[in-house]
């Protein structure tokens, strides 16, 4: 099998050599991986450095994210694709889990779970895959998308089917393409994390501001229920699960609010 995976990048050097090594170091026999840098005109030697690790680089303006995600899709053969940011890392036994999974439950994506790392590599807390009974209405309700791209693989045909990222989000598109997956075809669930997330002050949650918001708003629009007190509702109760079942995660959210409380500059990620 072939996964291809898609790593967006605009002056992402910094932290590139690990997420380069991370999907190299997955790759087994009968798991190959192509790795395609997707890069939107970088000044800081980006281009050069994933070259001279090996990676496959495509050179062309975008954009934004998902537009170069699109772009790296339809630029590549995996049978799965798999998209990663340029300063995230793929954990150890991630695509052969994805594999298995795909394989033995024969649907048409894959979710796993994520670590939360910081700029230095220390762990910030975990957020596992939502589970597989969640639904786009309920996921529009939550007003953030749980379904972590950099921890989800879809079938080639599936991808295209669903017409990659919408590029009328800039910020939310994978949240809208994650809903759209989900009311199309049930995914495999991987209850381990197979990728780190960096969490970082260029993060799109961080950078969104009110476009964010609005997109977010477009979003539950389109996939949440009507009834306003039922959207209170699922989004009460999710938010509760959620930091019930990832209290690592859940504690260092409230670090953040009460750095922002104190003045800081630092901004909580949700």
């Amino acid at each position: 099998m072939l996964v291809t995976i898609v790593t967006p990048t605009f002056n992402a050097v910094k932290f590139l050599r690990p997420c380069i090594e991370s999907v190299r170091a997955n790759s087994e026999p009968d798991v190959q991986v192509d790795h395609v840098i997707c890069d939107g005109g970088s000044t800081d030697g980006t281009v050069e450095a994933a070259r001279a690790l090996g990676a496959r680089v495509v050179t062309e303006k975008d954009e934004g994210i998902f537009d170069a995600i699109n772009k790296g899709s339809w630029n590549s053969s995996g049978e799965l694709l798999g998209f990663l940011g340029g300063d995230d890392v793929m954990l150890p036994g991630a695509i052969r889990r994805v594999a298995d999974a795909y394989a033995a439950s024969r649907r048409r994506w894959v979710v796993g779970g994520i670590h939360w790392i910081d700029d230095a590599d220390r762990y910030l807390g975990g957020l596992a895959a939502p589970p597989s009974w969640m639904t786009p209405r309920i996921v529009a309700c939550l007003g953030w998308n749980p379904v972590m791209h950099m921890a989800t693989y879809f079938s080639r045909d599936f991808f295209n089917e669903l017409g990659g990222f919408d590029l009328a989000y800039r910020f939310s598109s994978d949240y809208d393409m994650m809903l759209r997956a989900m009311a199309m075809a049930p995914y495999a669930r991987i209850s381990h994390p197979i990728a780190c997330f960096r969490r970082t002050g260029a993060n799109a949650s961080v950078t969104g501001g009110s476009r964010l918001q609005v997109e977010k708003a477009i979003v539950r629009e389109r996939f949440g229920p009507k009834s306003s007190l039922e959207g209170r509702m699922w989004e009460l109760g999710m938010k509760t699960w959620f930091n019930v079942r990832n209290p690592r995660w859940f504690v260092n959210k409230q670090i953040g609010r009460l750095r922002i409380a104190a003045g800081a500059q630092e901004k909580a990620y949700f």
